[in-house]
């Protein structure tokens, strides 16, 4: 059985691993999408790294997941770390030989994409191990911010000086981060390894299939996320390109963007608590989505960095506060030995549907011009928090159970 812990030494080792690799991820995922504007201009084909990067996630989360309600994920962590370390490290290493192009990019994204999956599957079911049931929800606005703050806020400012510098060098030191990453993981103690699986994988993957199926709670929560994420993501893959072209930005407007929406999701953090004890858990769903409605409304009308910037930081308002509600109801609906296979499900859906949504706004892109996409994401977002009480009821019922 899983040894549970407050907020201590396991969690620091686990949440400082996450810090350090992404951070080095936010120097990587600024000097990408810049790199792939060097290479191409055609909007289809920078909505192509997007795709490649979350294509995985329909591809092989379902695996992953299982994998991480079977195997001790502490090694399954570091061995995606190290795996991620070589794949970034020769990239970088193509770069600086220039001998780079866009279909090295797809490739380059495409298995640290599915590296991810495993490292992410793995971390989500280990916490709920090493904190206590009351410190789950502090532990993953913890986690979920010091992320957020880690890639958007300490790694693109990075990102972009070391690409200005050398094109080669964020990604070089992206892959040093996976080598920390890794060592900071290998200390977290072989104490929360799960059970000996008793049952073959695939039965496993059904198993998670038919569980978040049937648990409408859960299965609201994912449907609701896979359209945002659809149409978030139709427009965000063209960020660079709508920058450059929309906003007359350049490479700090760029990165400024990435710290507005950190900005947010760290604020978020120190009122959650409040809001949430004021409002409820549903209530502050809904709240979440019409910050959603609004930062993207914003983006759509934009014609200068301060007013995308200032939408970022309302989007960065919502997504923390939705983020680390999100979590928590899953954890705590869901059974410490199903966590894998459920968050595994849920990543499949709502990250798998990212490479549709990028694809579906670089055809927009071309057809009705680089602001299309954001327009329409404006009116799904809108829709979505007009109708967010009626959406959530689920969510709501399953709430109340909890606190009975």
């Amino acid at each position: 059985m899983a040894i549970r812990r407050s907020i201590g030494g396991s969690f620091r080792s686990v949440w400082l691993a996450v810090m350090v690799s992404s951070a080095g991820d936010g120097m990587f995922l600024t000097a990408f999408p810049l790199l792939a504007a060097i290479l191409t201009r055609d909007p289809v084909l920078i909505a192509g790294v997007t795709i490649a990067s979350r294509l995985p996630w329909l591809l092989f989360s379902l695996f992953t997941g299982a994998l991480a309600d079977r195997m001790d994920r502490r090694k399954l962590m570091i061995g995606a770390d190290l795996i991620r370390l070589v794949i970034v490290g020769l990239l970088g290493a193509a770069i600086l030989t220039d001998t780079v192009n866009i279909w090295m990019l797809y490739a380059s994204a495409f298995m640290l994409g599915s590296c991810e999956t495993l490292h992410v599957n793995a971390a989500q079911g280990l916490i709920p191990a090493i904190v206590k049931p009351e410190d789950l929800l502090e532990a993953n606005a913890r986690f979920s911010s010091g992320q957020i703050v880690a890639a958007q806020f300490i790694g693109p400012p990075l990102g972009v000086v070391m690409f200005n510098a050398s094109m080669s060098l964020p990604f070089l030191a992206d892959a040093a981060t996976f080598a920390g990453s890794a060592a900071l993981i290998a200390t977290v103690p072989n104490e929360h390894s799960v059970a000996p699986p008793t049952t073959k994988i695939f039965a496993d993957i059904k198993e998670g299939l038919r569980y978040t199926r049937d648990t409408l709670s859960l299965r609201r929560l994912t449907e609701i996320l896979a359209v945002i994420n659809f149409f978030y993501f139709a427009a965000n893959s063209l960020l660079v390109l709508y920058n450059e072209d929309l906003l007359g930005g350049n490479k700090a407007t760029f990165t400024a963007l990435s710290v507005g929406a950190a900005s947010g999701t760290v604020a978020s953090r120190f009122f959650l608590e409040r809001i949430t004890h004021r409002l409820g858990t549903t209530r502050t769903l809904e709240v979440s989505l019409w910050a959603w409605a609004i930062a993207t409304v914003g983006l759509a009308i934009a014609t200068n960095p301060i007013t995308a910037i200032t939408s970022h930081v309302i989007l960065g308002i919502g997504s923390g506060w939705w983020i680390a509600l999100n979590t928590t109801l899953r954890q705590q609906i869901t059974p410490t030995r199903m966590l894998g296979r459920m968050n595994a499900v849920s990543r499949t859906v709502t990250w798998g549907i990212v490479p549709f949504g990028a694809l579906f706004g670089g055809i927009s892109a071309r057809i009705f011009g680089l602001r299309g996409p954001f327009i329409i994401s404006a009116i799904v977002m809108v829709s979505y928090a007009v109708f967010s009480r009626r959406l959530l009821k689920p969510v709501r019922e399953a709430v109340n159970i909890l606190q009975q």
